[in-house]
């Protein structure tokens, strides 16, 4: 059986519907997927609205079988993390594949060869477009739904990727814990000793002030994570796009800010798990119907994904995570229908913010691999 490689105009409806269902024919018997909203992949592959594609340069491909579609990939050429890097690093995303190894190489060595054209010199991923959105691939447990903005995959993605040269080059992890555990005795004396100081306090989001709130998360965002490893700094524009449905999801009591001295130093962002209401429209399109199950989902919603914790670096070493761990956790805990807590994805070398993490939960319960090889 032949294998047809066809490059996808995104600006194409049928194409690009093309390129979007494949997951659908995936993942049909998987118990553990959980179909995305349509309407949030057309929104993130829109190359003439999405702010992400002002900086960035991008080529995606299906392989079809038989006239049937097996397999997908993007190719992504990004100058502002390449100039941030310092490097020649192209990336691939969104790659999806069955279990065949003839389509996943054609699919990678498409993606490097354009990429090679661009000059990048290595193929990372993978990335849904980069390190600001979903990215990763999930190496460890199958055996439980990813919770909102996570990625999840079959298992034989990682023997394929092995397979065609890829090596690791960071893993990010996620802990889990029950919404009732006991806070580490160590983080709330440390919460404690920080809460004394007299220039120290904390506050929950003010929706009331959305824009201004975002203006100061975008600013922590950028100040705290510019030295982590692949870090990629937003736009406003893109940060403002990327928070935009925000809004009506979050819950303000679960997002606490660190206050030093009158100046916002950090804070910490807690989203109700969206995917446990996403489970239940299965087609990924926004009927009526479905529009309904996600006005109505906090009532059904048990699980939450702490998703950031950023401290300025002017202000670390205060002990401000142990702060807005402790009141976050009062705060989840005062609300009876939460019953689990994800807290990701945390890069593996970031000791300082692992150890808390490890202090909580033991241990990491995902594990989710950036892979990287050179382009040849």
């Amino acid at each position: 059986m032949s294998l047809t490689l066809k490059q996808i105009d995104l600006t194409h409806k049928k194409e690009l519907t093309a390129f979007i269902d494949l997951p659908w024919s995936l993942y049909k018997n998987d118990p553990y997927w959980i179909p995305p909203l349509k309407m949030a992949l057309r929104d993130l592959l829109d190359v003439k609205k999405h702010p992400f594609y002002k900086t960035a340069e991008v080529a995606c491909w299906i392989v079809l079988k038989d006239k049937k579609t097996v397999g997908r990939i993007m190719a992504i050429h990004n100058y502002t993390y390449n100039s941030f890097e310092k490097n020649h690093i192209g990336h691939f995303g969104l790659f999806e594949t069955i279990n065949d190894p003839s389509v996943a190489k054609l699919l990678i060595e498409t993606a490097a060869n354009y990429l090679k054209q661009k000059g990048c010199t290595s193929l990372q991923g993978p990335m849904n477009p980069g390190t600001n959105y979903e990215c990763g691939l999930l190496v460890d447990d199958f055996n439980d739904s990813p919770q909102i903005m996570m990625t999840y995959n079959h298992a034989y993605y990682e023997t394929l990727l092995t397979d065609l040269g890829f090596k690791k080059a960071m893993d990010l992890l996620a802990y889990n814990v029950k919404a009732d555990f006991t806070m580490p005795k160590i983080i709330l004396d440390i919460a404690e000793r920080t809460e004394k100081k007299s220039k120290v306090t904390y506050r929950i989001l003010n929706l009331k002030n959305w824009n201004q709130e975002l203006d100061t998360m975008f600013e922590i965002y950028n100040s705290a994570w510019e030295a982590n490893w692949g870090f990629v700094p937003m736009t406003k524009e893109e940060f403002y796009h990327t928070a935009k449905d925000l809004k009506s999801i979050v819950d303000p009591n679960l997002v606490h800010f660190a206050i030093v001295d009158g100046v916002v130093a950090g804070f910490i962002l807690t989203l109700p798990d969206l995917n446990q209401v996403f489970r239940e429209i299965p087609s990924g399109n926004l009927s009526p119907m479905a529009i309904f199950k996600i006005l109505t989902a906090k009532s059904r919603i048990s699980r939450v994904r702490v998703i950031t914790l950023g401290i300025k670096k002017e202000f670390r070493k205060m002990g401000l995570e142990t702060l807005l761990y402790k009141h976050n956790h009062i705060a989840i805990q005062k609300n009876q229908r939460i019953i689990n807590i994800e807290m990701s994805w945390i890069l593996e070398t970031n000791i300082e913010m692992n150890k808390p993490l490890i202090r909580m939960a033991g241990s990491a319960y995902k594990r989710y691999r950036l892979v990287e090889r050179a382009i040849l």
